[in-house]
C-alpha cells in the first residue's frame, strides 16, 4: 500500500515539474545533404556483453531522394523525420530484419547540417554550412557582410592613379619611337644629321625628350662611323688590289720582252748550229731559258687573274654591306612605325578612360551620399516538399537548412546613368603628361 502511494506521489511531482518547464522548441527535421552519425549497441544478456554494430557505427549522408541506405537496414526514409524518430525506426527495422528479441539502442547525431545559400549584395555570395538558430543577419555576416560603398570610390581612385601611370609610360614610349624613327629615316637617306619632328623639337627643353634625342644622335653617329669604316677599309683594299694588278700587268710586259729577246737569240744560235758554226749545248741552254721565262710569265698571269677575282669580291662585299645596311634600316623603320601606331592607339584609349574615370569619381561621391540611407531588403526562397515560396524577411528572421537568402540594396533615385562621359580624342594624338 505504501509503495502504491509513493508511486502516485512521484507521478504527480513529475507532472507538476513538467508543467512548470517551458514548451520544447520544434525538433529539427532531416533533409537531403544532412550528414548523420549512427551509434548502435545491443545488450546481450546471455553473454553479459554490450555488442557494437560496427557496420552501422559510421557517418552517412541523406541522399537527394531523402533516404539513407544502411547495412542490415536497407533503404529507410529520413527526410522530414526528427533524429529521435529516425533512431527508433532504425532500431525497429534491425529487430525485424535480424530477428532480434528487442530493439538495439540506436542514437542519431547530426554532424553536418545541409547548407544554406546567400546571393545578391554581399561580399562573398555562395553556399555555407547551416547551424541551428541561424538568423538572416548572422547569414549576412558569414557571407562577409554588405559591400562597403567606399570600395567603388577606392577602386576608381586606384584606376585614376594606374591610368595616369599608363598614359605617362605610353608617352615615354611615343617619344622614344619618334626619335628612333627620325634616326632611321636619316640613316636610310644617307643624311649627315637627324631631322627630328616638331613633336620632339617643341619639347626639346624637357630633360627626358632632350636625353632621348641626344641618345639617338649618338647611336646615329656610331652607326655612321662603323659603316664608313667598313666601306673605307674595303675601298682601300680595292685600291691596293688595283695597284697590284697594275704591277702584275707591267711584269707580264717585261716577261714578254725578255722572252722575245731570248727567242731571237735562240733562232740565231740554231742557224749557226745547223751550219756547224756553234755547238749544240749553247742551243739547249737558250731553250731552257725560254721555258723558264714562259713559266714565270704564266705564274704572273695567274696572279693577275687572282687579283682581278679579289677585286670583284671586294666590289661585291661593298655592295652587300650597303644593301644589307639599307635593308636593316628599312626593316627597323617599318617595325618602329608599327610600334608607333600601336602606342598611339593605346594612348588614345588610355587617355579616354582616364578622362572618364576622373569625371566619374566626383559623381560617385555625390551618388554615395544619396545611397548611404538605403537599407537592404532581405528575402528568403524556401523549398518544401510541395512548392517553393519567396518570403519577406527581417534581420532577426530564423533560417532553415536549404534556404536561399537574397540581399538587395535599393539604388538611389539618380544612378550611374547621370555620370557624364568625356569626348573622344583626335585620332593619332598622344597627350603627354609630364612631358612638355
Amino acid at each position: 500500500m505504501r509503495k502504491w502511494v509513493l508511486t502516485i506521489a512521484s507521478a504527480s511531482l513529475a507532472a507538476a515539474v513538467a508543467g512548470a518547464l517551458p514548451s520544447a522548441a520544434a525538433e529539427y527535421l532531416l533533409g537531403p545533404q544532412d550528414k548523420v552519425r549512427l551509434k548502435v549497441y545491443e545488450w546481450r544478456a546471455s553473454r553479459d556483453v554490450i555488442f557494437e554494430w560496427t557496420a552501422l557505427n559510421d557517418a552517412f549522408v541523406v541522399g537527394a531522394d531523402g533516404t539513407l541506405f544502411l547495412p542490415f537496414v536497407g533503404q529507410i526514409r529520413a527526410q522530414g523525420t526528427a533524429p529521435g524518430d529516425l533512431a527508433r525506426a532504425i532500431g525497429d527495422r534491425l529487430m525485424r530484419n535480424m530477428g532480434l528479441g528487442r530493439q538495439p539502442d540506436v542514437a542519431v547525431e547530426i554532424v553536418q547540417y545541409r547548407p544554406f545559400y546567400i546571393v545578391g549584395n554581399v561580399k562573398q555570395p555562395g553556399e555555407f554550412p547551416y547551424r541551428p538558430g541561424l538568423t538572416v543577419l548572422q547569414a549576412v555576416g558569414i557571407a562577409g557582410g554588405l559591400p562597403i560603398r567606399q570600395d567603388d570610390i577606392s577602386r576608381l581612385g586606384r584606376e585614376v592613379i594606374s591610368g595616369q601611370g599608363d598614359v605617362g609610360l605610353l608617352a615615354l614610349n611615343n617619344v622614344s619611337l619618334l626619335a628612333r624613327k627620325a634616326r632611321l629615316e636619316a640613316e636610310l637617306a644617307g643624311s649627315e644629321e637627324i631631322s627630328f619632328p616638331a613633336e620632339l623639337n617643341d619639347r626639346a627643353s624637357n630633360q627626358t625628350v632632350a636625353s632621348t634625342m641626344d641618345q639617338e644622335r649618338k647611336i646615329f653617329a656610331i652607326g655612321k662611323d662603323a659603316l664608313t669604316t667598313q666601306l673605307r677599309s674595303l675601298h682601300e683594299l680595292r685600291d691596293f688590289l688595283e695597284k697590284e694588278l697594275d704591277s702584275l700587268g707591267q711584269q707580264l710586259t717585261f716577261h714578254d720582252k725578255q722572252i722575245e729577246l731570248v727567242q731571237k737569240e735562240l733562232a740565231s744560235v740554231s742557224t749557226l748550229v745547223e751550219k756547224g758554226l756553234a755547238v749544240a749545248p749553247r742551243e739547249l741552254s737558250l731553250e731552257g731559258t725560254v721555258a723558264q721565262m714562259q713559266g714565270d710569265r704564266l705564274a704572273a698571269e695567274t696572279s693577275l687573274l687572282r687579283v682581278r677575282q679579289e677585286i670583284s669580291k671586294t666590289d661585291i662585299e661593298i655592295l652587300n654591306i650597303s644593301n644589307r645596311h639599307a635593308s636593316e634600316v628599312a626593316e627597323g623603320l617599318r617595325e618602329t612605325q608599327l610600334q608607333l601606331n600601336e602606342v598611339t592607339s593605346k594612348a588614345d584609349t588610355a587617355v579616354q578612360l582616364l578622362h572618364e574615370t576622373e569625371i566619374a569619381v566626383p559623381a560617385l561621391l555625390a551618388l554615395r551620399q544619396r545611397s548611404e540611407s538605403a537599407k537592404p531588403i532581405f528575402k528568403i526562397v524556401r523549398t518544401t516538399d510541395s512548392s517553393t515560396a519567396e518570403l519577406t524577411a527581417e534581420e532577426t528572421t530564423a533560417l532553415e537548412p536549404g534556404d536561399t537568402v537574397k540581399v538587395e540594396i535599393p539604388a538611389p533615385d539618380a544612378g550611374l546613368a547621370s555620370i557624364p562621359t568625356g569626348g573622344s580624342l583626335q585620332a593619332g594624338t598622344v597627350p603627354v603628361q609630364g612631358i612638355n
